[in-house]
């Protein structure tokens, strides 16, 4: 385990010193400027712990007697060690290719590891040597539902109500345009109906007709 820690380091330092893998963090679009830049071991790609996940809007805790960081976000927990192959999601334990080291007085971790676990999406784009990170809540922009607002409901205009509803009896045609309240107007032969009904239906009363 120290031989492959010594390796990794002298990995990166190299890679430091020949500044020929330039290597990009981009998360949700913004590029992170890191006081440690992102370094290249056996093909994995370690960024500063810290930085990475409050980035991904996790909390950290540290503990240095197990050198041990515990990161939360929501529900999910996720606990990473130096120099360990094994680290833990909700308290299940994951292998890692390559474990969480110290350089430069900094602790790297795994970008994939950890941001997988946090339930993001990770890309490597090769042109630009790019890691691209895509969180849950920052890679797209959702337009504000809108509820629309419902149409009140026209008010029905009352019936014309050249008398008051009384609720006497009256006597109409099915086609006529007048109620009448003697059945024998104008020699005419009506059914009784209701002043109620007469008025729904828009008839007018006949002027020839006297109520009492």
């Amino acid at each position: 385990m120290k031989l492959r820690r010594i390796i990794a380091s002298l990995a990166c330092l190299l890679v430091l010193a020949g500044n020929c893998l330039a290597i990009d963090l981009v998360i949700d679009g913004e590029k992170l400027e890191l006081d440690v830049p992102p370094q290249l071991v056996e093909q994995r790609t370690l960024v500063p712990l810290r930085a990475i996940f409050e980035k991904l809007g996790a909390t950290v805790e540290w503990d240095q007697a197990t050198q041990t960081a515990t990161a939360t976000k929501g529900t999910d927990v996720v606990q990473i060690t130096i120099d360990s192959t094994t680290a833990y999601v909700n308290g299940q334990a994951q292998t890692l290719d390559v474990p969480a080291m110290a350089i430069d007085g900094r602790t790297l971790v795994p970008v994939r590891f950890v941001s997988e676990s946090l339930q993001a999406d990770v890309q490597w784009i090769q042109e630009t040597q790019t890691v691209q990170i895509t969180t849950q809540d920052g890679g797209s922009t959702t337009a504000p539902t809108v509820t629309p607002t419902p149409t009140p409901s026209p008010t029905p205009s009352p019936a014309p109500s050249e008398a008051p509803s009384t609720g006497h009896t009256i006597y109409v045609t099915k086609t006529g345009k007048r109620y009448h309240y003697d059945p024998n107007c104008n020699g005419g032969t009506y059914y009784e109906s209701t002043l109620e009904e007469a008025l729904a239906r828009g008839l007018t009363p006949c002027e020839k007709c006297v109520h009492d």
